[in-house]
């Protein structure tokens, strides 16, 4: 897999063809499949952070509205 930039671009693909001539499959080598895999994973725990970040602003919206109770960090605690 080639990198430009530090991105890394898709990497070198080997089709796997039908009687027809239709693209079936796809074969990449294992140290791009593995790259791929990690790429993907941290992705996920980026647009997971994402979205609690997200819900997290969005509370404190809510509790500077008075449309949510504030919680001290000894509830807070208490809870864990």
């Amino acid at each position: 897999m080639k990198k430009i930039n530090n991105f890394k671009t898709i990497p070198k693909a080997s089709y796997v063809i039908d009687n027809h001539g239709e693209k079936i499959s796809v074969q990449i080598s294992v140290k791009d499949w593995k790259n791929l895999i990690s790429d993907y994973k941290r992705m996920r725990n980026l647009l997971l952070m994402k979205k609690k970040l997200k819900n997290a602003f969005s509370e404190v919206r809510q509790i500077q509205n008075g449309q949510k109770k504030s919680q001290t960090l000894s509830e807070f605690l208490n809870e864990l």
